[in-house]
């Protein structure tokens, strides 16, 4: 009976030093108590329910290249609600970009601030605040249908897949991932600046 007492009076301090330091930490390490997670509770059908079983499961694929010029732009890039994000490259990324698609930078504030793609906004996945600009996307009125541009460092760095997925939580549709990232976009000559976003 003593050492339950010692246990349940050890998860209590543990429980109040979480919250303590939590209620310390700075805006980038803080995390966020509550979350909004819409599709928390939504379970794909298993396997042989229905007609829908019987047929294979149809992915749809990555978006094709588009032409800078065309009229068209963002409009070649359909919503794909059945997953997280569609890669896409340098050249569609800048064609994006000169189309006005707003890009999110998923990298750290502190990297962001060293350089980032122009005009971009910073959420980063790994900060407390990755929700904040979430949801002001949400607040600005931003339609989940159309097309999000992610980006990281490119390479091996998965901050902007994550970001997606995160996104995709959220309920947005449309969100691309630039593979290439932001190494790849100063190789390329395009805009960039430093600094917090204007």
């Amino acid at each position: 009976m003593v050492r339950l007492r010692e246990a349940g009076a050890l998860v209590a301090a543990a429980a109040v030093c979480a919250v303590v330091s939590n209620l310390a930490a700075g805006p980038t390490r803080r995390l966020p108590w509550v979350g909004r997670y819409p599709n928390a509770l939504k379970v794909p059908p298993a396997a042989g329910e229905g007609a829908a079983a019987a047929a294979p499961a149809v992915v749809s694929p990555i978006p094709p290249p588009i032409d800078p010029a065309s009229p068209a732009g963002a409009a070649s890039f359909p919503p794909h609600p059945d997953r997280p994000w569609a890669d896409i490259s340098g050249e569609q990324a800048a064609a994006l970009h000169a189309k006005g698609v707003p890009f999110l930078d998923a990298r750290r504030t502190a990297v962001y601030l060293e350089g980032h793609v122009a005009g971009a906004r910073s959420v980063p996945i790994w900060e407390s605040s990755v929700d904040d600009g979430i949801k002001r996307l949400f607040e600005e009125g931003y339609d989940v249908n159309a097309p999000l541009v992610v980006y990281c460092s490119g390479g091996d760095c998965e901050d902007s897949h994550m970001l997606a997925e995160r996104l995709h939580g959220f309920g947005f549709n449309n969100a691309l991932v630039y593979t290439g990232g932001y190494p790849d976009w100063q190789k390329r000559g395009l805009p960039v600046e430093k600094g917090p976003a204007r």
